[in-house]
């Protein structure tokens, strides 16, 4: 398998010349002659990026929009003008309306382009629960909530038949990959929380081991500029801990907070950037 990180907040210091960055997530993954791409990012960002590195998103097989925001769907509408087979899967509850406050009371929409999704029902899958996409790769909904909830959560709503709400994040959707040996879990900013997510694939996997875990643990919130607190990050080490698998995060994760759990974890855990390509 081979893991190519097309967006993320940061520029890999050993990545290829030219490549940008953006608040976003989008992640290429051959696997088994199967392209998939995982989120795309906020902008055509993706689509730029690629191009450097030599990935030809017109044989992308499967697109995977995590969840209903704007920095892992917002590049959707370039996507569909370079590639013309791919289905594309999502939440259905991914296509309601997100928003967040800036200083806590003026609303910022951050919810995908529903009129593109519209437009492109037919290629659409809405997902709404687990779901097999071929005999390696499965597609994870409905996470528990046994892990504490992310305190950065409580200032993102979700608006639903004239009724606005606090997120709950039903609308997130994770990607579980089988190859050979290994077991690959994405999930992309984690909103249900890294451990619930992590517990239902173990779940769905029946206890077997899950080796590689990519995504960001949203323990910093863009919005209000905030960190998870201390007690929380050392929670959630203690978790991280008790698995036996390698952690490759960025994006809503936090540079402050990926440096503590460095401290704590030290090889267990890695930071995720733009241009990063791993083989697992």
């Amino acid at each position: 398998m081979k893991v190519t990180v097309l967006v993320e907040n940061s520029v890999s210091k050993n990545g290829q010349p030219g490549l940008k960055s953006e608040h976003g997530l989008s992640i290429h993954i051959e696997v088994n002659n199967t392209n998939i791409l995982f989120d795309v990012g906020k902008t055509d960002l993706f689509s730029r990026n690629s191009k450097k590195l030599n990935i030809d998103l017109s044989k992308v097989d499967y697109l995977i929009i995590s969840h209903g925001h704007y920095d892992h769907g917002g590049g959707l509408k370039h996507f569909l003008k370079i590639n013309t087979k791919a289905k594309i899967y999502m939440h259905k509850k991914a296509i309601n309306k997100y928003f967040t406050k800036i200083f806590g009371f003026i609303p910022f929409n951050i919810s995908l382009d529903s009129n593109i999704i519209n437009k492109n029902r037919d290629r659409i899958v809405f997902v709404d629960e687990d779901m097999h996409l071929t005999d390696n790769i499965d597609l994870l909904a409905d996470f528990p909530e046994d892990f504490p909830q992310l305190t950065g959560n409580l200032s993102l709503y979700e608006k639903y038949e004239g009724i606005v709400e606090n997120d709950k994040f039903q609308h997130e959707i994770a990607l579980l990959i089988n190859e050979n040996s290994n077991t690959v879990l994405f999930t992309a900013c984690s909103h249900s929380g890294i451990i619930n997510m992590y517990k239902k694939a173990e779940s769905f996997k029946k206890n077997e081991k899950i080796n590689y875990v990519f995504g960001g643990f949203h323990t910093y919130n863009p919005a209000t500029r905030k960190n998870e607190s201390k007690n929380y990050l050392d929670n959630l080490t203690s978790g991280l801990k008790e698995t036996d698998s390698l952690f490759y995060t960025g994006h809503c994760t936090g540079e402050q907070n990926l440096d503590y759990l460095k401290e704590k974890l030290d090889n267990k855990i890695f930071s995720m950037n733009t241009g990063d390509i791993i083989e697992i």
